[in-house]
């Protein structure tokens, strides 16, 4: 039966960085100008894990090491405050790290010993879970100081909300174990888009010799990795081969981690990449080739007026197309091609600037990844051991053979025709990324609020169009992800997966939710 929990002020739908953030943010502005009432805040996630999300807590495990160097990771001020927090809490860190990492992770270790030992972070490429314990504490003891001064009260639901109905200008908040919240304010922030599962409709398939892996983080990734070894000690002396779809940050960590634990990666013959273009994010700059290069199509752009999305973006792509006939990988060309097609974006009206948040930001960007080098020297390894294969193509379908052996087939991208592995394949990961608005599979709570129109898809399919308060509706708020495709500031947003882009679009819903409050004060 239905029933009402007591109303509240604000509501946070998920919990990961994006709303630890504006929590934060939030609070300061409380501190600094305080308001006469008490705000209410409800925090409601799925999962038990709180203000972490899936990249900086314990689903991804303790030893997952963040994509870019912290220093490009983290803007300033935050940076000096997490550094400082680091230096006070390395040593049970690091054991943390040590323990529960493997080979890969004591390489680490003694690799940047002596930077470690000297405080010296900011090159380093540091388990992403170091983030995650800092932020933890740090929204944990803001909130009880802002509660000890009675500024807010907090509630947690651990549970997941399937519908919003709007009332006026608040809304009831339906829960999957049939409560009800009543709240003024709605702050939805679910993070990025499920995954999208590649075969078969659930998160983990196991048969007789094939274990197929659609979410490694479910229920975490520690119990994933717990079953693949038991898959893997009931295989005996026979050849094991796996296959990594998606070679962005979630592949190219999934790759790592099994090598980083013996049990798993000497168990494994054969790694093999399958994705579109057939390219691994790049970590090495050639400071030569980088010295030589030169957008030539798009600075041909510089004087031109009015310009249109698709004129920088086809400038765009040549520019790629030219650094990849020399030989020249993202690493040492992202600067330089980001550069100029960001200063011609200054040139555009506001519509075509929107085209280009939605069309074709994230596309470049796909051309443009980078990664560390543990990264790039793990495939380095598994090349020189003949170990390691990336595919051009877009996974199809996994076949069964009447031997009992699967195979994959996938649409070749040279070719544009279907092939069949040539390798037999036992295991799965599904790293492609997310789905779109537009799928059947979109969860249910997000397809509820475009049917009843709270929340209009822009032209990426993976964003909402918001307003300049972040509201899709009155009161309704979009946080972090789902922002994508939208402009900010006359700044395009194409993704919001960027811890800096998080903390800056954070601070922007913080102000219009503390102005919407100072607002409704009584007149003195």
């Amino acid at each position: 039966m239905d029933f009402e929990i007591n109303h509240t002020d604000i509501t946070f739908i998920g919990s990961g960085i994006s709303s630890s953030f504006s929590i934060l943010h939030f609070l300061d502005l409380l501190e600094k100008e305080p308001i006469d009432k008490k705000i209410s805040l409800t925090i409601i996630d799925r999962y038990p894990e709180f203000y972490t999300g899936i990249p900086y807590g314990v689903r991804s495990g303790y030893s997952v090491l963040l994509i870019t160097s912290l220093k490009n990771f983290l803007p300033e001020p935050e940076l000096s405050k997490f550094i400082k927090w680091l230096n006070l809490n390395k040593e049970w860190l690091l054991d943390e790290f040590r323990t529960e990492g493997g080979q890969l992770s004591l390489e680490w270790l003694a690799t940047h010993k002596e930077r470690l030992k000297n405080n010296e972070w900011e090159d380093l490429f540091i388990p992403r879970r170091f983030f995650g314990s800092y932020i933890d504490q740090k929204v944990k003891s803001t909130l009880e100081k802002a509660i000890n001064e009675k500024r807010v009260t907090v509630d947690y639901i651990n549970s997941e909300v399937t519908d919003i109905d709007k009332n006026n200008d608040s809304y009831t908040l339906s829960l999957c174990d049939h409560k009800k919240i009543s709240s003024e304010k709605v702050i939805l922030s679910v993070g990025s888009l499920p995954t999208l599962k590649l075969w078969k409709n659930e998160d983990l398939i196991e048969q007789d010799n094939l274990m197929f892996i659609n979410n490694p983080y479910k229920p975490n990734l520690g119990e994933v990795l717990g079953q693949l070894e038991l898959f893997l000690k009931g295989k005996n002396a026979k050849e094991v081969n796996a296959l990594i779809v998606g070679a962005n940050a979630s592949g190219l960590e999934m790759l790592y981690k099994l090598n980083d634990l013996d049990a798993i990666g000497s168990k494994i013959d054969k790694f093999t990449m399958l994705s579109t273009q057939g390219l691994s994010p790049d970590s090495i700059i050639d400071e030569e080739g980088k010295k030589k290069y030169t957008p030539k199509n798009l600075l041909a752009l510089k004087d031109k007026e009015d310009l249109t999305a698709s004129q920088i973006a086809e400038a765009t792509y040549k520019d790629l197309d030219v650094a990849d006939d020399v030989k020249l990988g993202a690493a040492s060309t992202v600067d330089i091609i980001s550069g100029a097609f960001g200063a011609l974006l200054k040139k555009l009206n506001r519509e075509e600037l929107r085209k280009f948040a939605c069309l074709y930001g994230n596309d470049i960007g796909r051309r443009q990844r980078c990664a560390g080098y543990h990264y790039s020297k793990t495939i380095d390894a598994l090349k020189e051991e003949n170990r390691f294969e990336h595919i051009a193509g877009r996974f199809v379908d996994i076949k069964k053979e009447s031997d009992q052996a699967y195979f994959f087939e996938y649409l070749d991208t040279a070719s544009k025709t279907n092939k069949i592995s040539k390798d037999t394949v036992d295991v799965v990961f599904n790293c492609i990324g997310g789905t779109n608005l537009k799928a059947s599979d979109v969860p249910e709570l997000l397809k509820n609020l475009i049917q009843k129109e709270l929340c209009v898809p822009n032209e990426s399919n993976i964003g909402f169009d918001v307003n300049e308060s972040l509201e899709s509706s009155k009161n309704l708020h979009v946080m972090g992800p789902l922002l994508a495709g939208n402009i900010f500031d006359g700044k395009a947003v194409w993704h919001v997966e960027h811890c800096g882009r998080i903390i800056w679009l954070s601070g922007v819903l913080s102000k219009s939710i503390h102005q919407y409050y100072k607002l409704l004060e009584p007149k003195k």
